[in-house]
């Protein structure tokens, strides 16, 4: 088991958040970009990763959950969780970098949490990984994402319905305060103001 030591945290941890299509990865990726630019050293991450168990999550994503269960499908992400932890999250916390995470455990509880477990519990059983300095919320109706996700012909069969977004989208703001560290920011507008908002968040946060 990761168990994440605080005091030996030199960087700094940004997560991003939403619900599919929100825009989520462009805005990890311009962040990163402008964080290098202000002579930062930036590392763009996500999750599920591309590892042995974010692998197993993106099958479910593309092909459905078939004969997976909710409980084996929340222990793949904490596996992928723990294993991300190690190889990459936290070296990189500890030599001073800035870590830009495209979803973390905020989506493991709103995706689980709208598969009928208690928020709170997958909270409990990821305390003991890194903790972000800020989580960046891109709102959006789930219509409006699920729009831009069948645009793009990305859309996965096993997360994006509509009915199970709404229900993700319901945990995410339904107030749990597991939720509560969360910073909102409007995924309606364009690119650049959206890119400009998360910027003077994070600018205070900056060494």
């Amino acid at each position: 088991m990761c168990v994440w030591d605080d005091t030996t945290k030199k960087g700094l941890f940004i997560v991003f958040e939403g619900v599919d299509g929100a825009g989520k990865t462009t805005q990890a990726h311009l962040l990163v970009e402008r964080l290098k630019k202000s002579g930062h050293d930036a590392l763009y991450l996500k999750e599920p990763t591309n590892g042995q168990w974010g692998q197993k999550i993106r099958h479910i994503a593309m092909n459905g959950r078939d004969h997976v269960t909710p409980e084996e499908e929340l222990q793949y992400f904490i596996n992928d969780r723990e294993e991300d932890s190690k190889q990459n999250i936290v070296p990189a916390l500890q030599s001073g970098k800035v870590v830009v995470m495209d979803r973390y455990l905020f989506s493991n509880a709103a995706y689980q949490g709208a598969l009928g477990f208690d928020p709170g519990l997958i909270f409990e059983k990821n305390k003991q990984f890194p903790q972000p300095d800020a989580v960046l919320y891109l709102d959006i109706e789930p219509e409006d994402g699920l729009k831009r996700v069948n645009t793009r012909g990305e859309a996965n069969v096993g997360f994006e319905k509509i009915e199970y977004l709404h229900r993700v989208h319901a945990v995410f703001k339904g107030g749990h305060p597991g939720f509560s560290k969360m910073i909102f920011i409007d995924a309606l507008q364009t690119r650049e103001k959206i890119a400009d908002a998360i910027w003077q968040k994070i600018l205070p946060l900056l060494p």
